[in-house]
């Protein structure tokens, strides 16, 4: 009887060599898990982007989508073809389903089946699902509406949420490379810019914060700084006080649980601010200051503020730079609206100052905007800033018999109807228009001393604004819509193609199609081209003096019709009416 060995290796124990020869094998990915982007890492078409000018795309005319009926269509295509090898008759069905993505089956009664997807392939996940996310996206469209869509026009369910989610981080790295790349730009060439105007220590830029919603209760906000030369974004940065998953871990906290994950986190976490809502302005834009060093390699010097936080006073106090003192510069748009509030609140204030044929809304509007062009039109100068101020005040109280405007520009271009006359001969004939009363000259006057100072006007030096700012912020909350609920990840989303679209037209929109993978048909093509020529073709309209003072007259009927219905219906609403 032969011995058996007790050393000898049972089938399946660590020792097998051919066990431990084995390939693992992975278990192969759902029809779900298929449609995830692999790779999120963008760095290489991030290189190869930056070698191309904005316009520089590659467009394939060949390459679009149609939405067809598949029976009625496939069935009548059925009725007069035959299969090409057997001459037997041919059958469409569809197969590999997932999201808006499926397979053509052509098939007959003695050949293989042959399949055709109704989109290109990236990877192994059909091009057509990242498309309709990205697209709608641009829309301010989340998974919800898209779900909806795809429901009332009888398409297929879309993606789900995990998919979703995934494909939103790859749209997220695609245009976060973008929009970097177009900020490295728009910083190069402030810089050339500001180096041929003498301003060779650093640049000036415009700073404001935006919220998702009003008051100190929001969770989400950012803030933009743009070039004053080239009027495009060179920094943003969003501040979110929220993290979803923070919040559902912290059900756990004080568990050995809780506390790995904690540890792995951090750097993955969405709330980057603590504190009020309001202090995100102030700390996203000392962030963006001690960053321009590394990020672009040059000093914002001077800082176009709107006067509504301390963000001025914090950037300095946080010395970003050595031996630089930041100046601060008003918004001149700010600065008309700031004599507005005044004259309002005083019209509030004052009993009998309002009313008919004294301080009503339309002269508040017509001095504020007076205000503002007096400053705009003498920018070079704090005297000249001063001069037209006043010439604005008196020219209104003027009368045949006491003319006052010996402030007023001289010439026949003057915005002044009696010098004009002067110029022209033509005093002898000329009546004035009824004057401001004197009641309201003596009340508004203390204001008008009070905001035309030297010190307010030297920083209005240069006609800086915040315009760039606003349009930037209404471009973001376009596709992150305050009125739907959105986090971190799709303000960022937003920021990113905003900023490209801001700077670069919606051509820079192609660009991050290209990154994701995408190919580019003529139909986006020729749509951001159309876009961009009458995006070109109406600022340059909006800027003639002739749609400008369209645009005043037009506030001004608006004001006036405003006022002439309160005078006829009576106050109808406001605090308190009602008791």
């Amino acid at each position: 009887m032969s011995n058996t060995s007790s050393s000898r290796v049972r089938k399946g124990s660590k020792k097998d060599t051919a066990y431990e020869n084995r390939r693992k094998r992975k278990r192969p990915l759902n029809r779900h898990e298929i449609e995830k982007p692999e790779d999120l890492n963008v760095s290489a078409s991030a290189r190869k982007l930056k070698q191309k000018d904005i316009n520089d795309v590659e467009v394939d005319p060949t390459f679009g989508y149609h939405l067809v009926n598949f029976v009625t269509v496939f069935t009548a295509i059925s009725n007069i073809v035959v299969c090409k090898v057997c001459h037997s008759e041919v059958k469409f069905t569809e197969s590999s389903k997932r999201g808006l993505g499926f397979k053509i089956v052509v098939s007959c009664d003695n050949c293989d089946k042959k399949e055709i997807p109704n989109s290109p392939f990236i990877k192994n996940a059909y091009e057509i699902n990242r498309r309709i996310i990205l697209a709608m996206r641009l829309l301010g469209i989340g998974l919800q509406g898209i779900r909806k869509f795809c429901a009332f026009m009888e398409l297929p369910r879309p993606v789900f949420q995990s998919v979703y989610d995934t494909i939103i981080e790859n749209i997220s790295a695609a245009s976060g490379v973008v929009s970097k790349n177009s900020m490295s730009n728009a910083a190069k060439e402030e810089k050339r810019i500001s180096s041929e105007n003498g301003e060779t220590n650093g640049i000036t830029v415009s700073g404001d914060g935006s919220w998702r919603k009003r008051g100190f209760s929001s969770l989400y906000g950012l803030v933009s700084l743009i070039g004053w030369h080239t009027g495009k974004l060179i920094d943003v940065l969003v501040k979110c006080k929220y993290c979803k998953a923070c919040e559902y871990w912290q059900k756990k906290n004080g568990t050995d649980e809780y506390k790995e994950w904690a540890e792995n986190h951090a750097e993955e976490c969405q709330a980057n601010h603590d504190g009020s809502a309001g202090k995100m302005e102030v700390d996203a834009a000392i962030e963006m200051f001690q960053r321009s060093e590394n990020l672009h390699n040059i000093k914002y010097v001077s800082y176009i503020d709107d006067g509504d936080s301390k963000t001025f006073k914090d950037i300095t106090d946080a010395g970003p730079y050595e031996n630089i003192t930041i100046t601060k510069k008003e918004c001149v748009d700010h600065v008309q609206k700031r004599i507005g509030t005044h004259l309002r609140n005083l019209k509030k204030n004052t009993k009998g100052l309002g009313g008919k044929g004294k301080l009503t809304g339309k002269l508040i509007d017509e001095l504020s905007i007076y205000f503002g062009l007096a400053i705009r039109r003498n920018c070079d100068s704090v005297q000249k800033m001063k001069n037209a101020i006043w010439a604005t005040l008196f020219h209104k109280i003027s009368t045949d018999e006491n003319p006052q405007h010996d402030h007023c520009p001289t010439g026949g271009n003057s915005w002044c109807s009696w010098q004009r006359a002067k110029s022209e001969d033509t005093l002898a004939t000329y009546t004035h228009k009824p004057p401001m009363r004197e009641e309201v000259f003596k009340a508004i006057k203390p204001v008008y001393e009070k905001l035309v100072t030297d010190d307010l006007l030297n920083r209005c030096i240069g006609g800086y604004t915040q315009n760039s700012n606003e349009s930037f912020n209404s471009t973001v909350w376009a596709m992150a819509p305050k009125a739907l609920n959105s986090g971190e990840k799709i303000i960022d989303i937003a920021a990113n193609i905003a900023t490209s679209v801001f700077n670069d037209g919606l051509m820079s929109v192609l660009h991050v199609i290209g990154v994701m993978g995408m190919k580019i048909g003529s139909n986006s093509y020729n749509l951001c081209a159309e876009v961009d020529e009458k995006r070109i073709k109406k600022a340059e309209k909006s800027l003639s003096d002739g749609a400008k003072q369209a645009r005043i007259d037009l506030r001004s009927i608006r004001k006036d019709k405003e006022e002439l219905e309160v005078d006829l219906e009576g106050e109808l609403y406001g605090a308190g009416i009602a008791d």
